[in-house]
């Protein structure tokens, strides 16, 4: 008897699925054209003869190509993000271009002879191409989009074991529409009878896992991903052995988020895989890609943050007696400590006292100057020091004063993991209303959570967010004093 919900003869695709290896080939196909394109138009103006432009594009197809499998670009993007696959075309482009401005020079009679790296021609080279392909990428997501709001170049899914990470999963296939992944129905030999014909929260249940058994050996099932807990190894290798002769493709997803995965990714061990529970963020190109962020926003804000903070210079000069700033020890990246540097805002006794004592409001320790500087966050100003010397980023988790790590970290759950990135100057806690006193566990844990948010959701996108909402802190928020 066939269950409510499920039909055995379904068959998710169309005319694109067909070709879908052939797509992803094609891709880097469109790919090396744009990029030899680009370098006729820039980079061979006069029409060199033909036999030098061919030996220049073989070369050009050679390196494309080489550095193509440092990024795994023989791959499917059906399950990439659009963002994560435009950066991954940018890293590549960028290795690549270097690449071959460096074989041009190396040979001599190819084109670098006549430009420098960074000259006009070159730079327009790297533009030019590197636009033409991630426009083209992006007018193929849309078109791909399109076809599959018609029922076409979709993957059929089915799922073993009705469990929790089945029903995130089908979710998340649900919402992301444009993965094109339709869920078919969750298997499970486990299943009490009595629910056997009631669908479940992650769809219609379609019986036992010899019945997905069956439909796989016939085609009707494109993906199977098993979602059964680890603890049922010898469930899951007896799948694996099962299903094996089938043309499904076979996925098993242990339920790792209920670990709290803080920056989680697989890696490889001689052979080993191993997944990172927690890790930072800026790892590899994602590291470097931070620190020019940092560089840049430094540059872009000097004209404007250096007439601001003479002005306070000389406000403090002229308000109390003692020097200007004020460096205390902060925990940074790792847990290593470094001096931050800040405009003073008390009184120099207080300043200077070792016991460290959170500012409160009414505090007779704050300078007339001093409370307006910290109310509007001009006394962090001269922590772009801090950002120029490469202790601190721009964009980071706020860095507490010692005393308050060395108190609060064995009682808030994870509290460390806020020192896997450097500190920064703003962050999401700040923007997010935990700015100012943290006189109590729930509050400080609140900021924490917020840290910890920021390592999983990091991207420069979220930064720029951050940066334009901490423009807006000080005329909104008044709990800073």
């Amino acid at each position: 008897m066939q269950e409510p919900g499920w039909d055995a003869d379904v068959r998710i695709g169309g005319s694109v699925q067909q070709v879908g290896a052939l797509l992803v080939r094609l891709c880097r196909l469109i790919d090396d054209l744009l990029i030899l394109l680009c370098l006729l138009l820039v980079l061979r103006p006069e029409w060199e003869p033909l036999r030098s432009w061919l030996i220049d594009a073989l070369l050009c197809v050679a390196v494309l190509e080489l550095a193509a499998s440092f990024f795994h670009f023989n791959r499917s993007w059906r399950m990439v993000r659009l963002r994560h696959e435009i950066a991954d075309l940018t890293a590549y482009w960028t290795l690549a271009f270097f690449a071959l401005l460096a074989l041009f020079a190396a040979l001599g009679d190819l084109p670098a002879d006549r430009l420098s790296i960074w000259g006009p021609r070159a730079l327009t080279f790297y533009g030019a191409a590197l636009a033409a392909i991630v426009l083209t990428r992006v007018a193929m997501r849309m078109g791909l989009r399109h076809l599959r709001a018609f029922g076409h170049d979709q993957r059929s899914a089915a799922f073993i074991g009705a469990t929790e990470t089945t029903e995130r999963l089908c979710a998340v296939f649900s919402q992301q529409r444009w993965m094109g992944i339709q869920p078919l129905g969750v298997f499970d030999d486990r299943q009490p009878a009595a629910n056997r014909t009631a669908p479940i929260a992650a769809g219609p249940f379609g019986g036992p896992v010899d019945r997905l058994y069956d439909l796989a050996r016939q085609g009707a099932v494109s993906r199977i991903y098993v979602t059964l807990p680890v603890a049922a190894e010898q469930r899951i290798k007896a799948i694996i052995d099962r299903f094996g002769d089938t043309t499904a493709s076979l996925y098993y997803c242990p339920p790792l988020f209920r670990l709290d995965l803080v920056g989680g990714r697989w890696d490889d061990v001689y052979g080993q895989p191993v997944v990172s529970i927690v890790e930072s963020p800026f790892e590899g190109y994602s590291r470097w890609l931070k620190r020019a962020e940092d560089i840049v926003l430094t540059l872009l804000a000097a004209p404007l943050v250096l007439p601001v903070c003479l002005a306070a210079a000389v406000a403090i000069r002229c308000d109390s007696p003692g020097p200007i700033f004020y460096r205390q020890l902060r925990y940074g990246l790792d847990g290593r400590a470094f001096r931050i540097w800040k405009f003073r805002t008390m009184t120099v006794a207080a300043a200077g006292d070792d016991a460290f004592v959170q500012a409160r409001p009414g505090d007779r320790r704050i300078t007339r100057v001093g409370a307006f500087l910290r109310r509007t966050s001009i006394d962090e100003l001269p922590q772009f020091i801090n950002v120029a010397l490469g202790s601190m980023s721009v964009v980071g988790p706020r860095p507490h004063p010692l005393a308050l790590d060395d108190a609060f970290r064995p009682v808030i759950r994870r509290y460390a993991v806020r020192h896997k990135i450097k500190p920064g100057i703003t962050g999401l806690a700040q923007v997010n209303g935990w700015r100012g006193q943290t006189e109590t566990i729930d509050k400080m844990a609140g900021r924490v959570a917020q840290d910890i948010d920021y390592l999983r959701r990091w991207s420069i996108w979220l930064d720029l967010q951050i940066l334009i909402r901490t423009l807006l802190v000080p005329f909104v928020q008044r709990n800073a004093f």
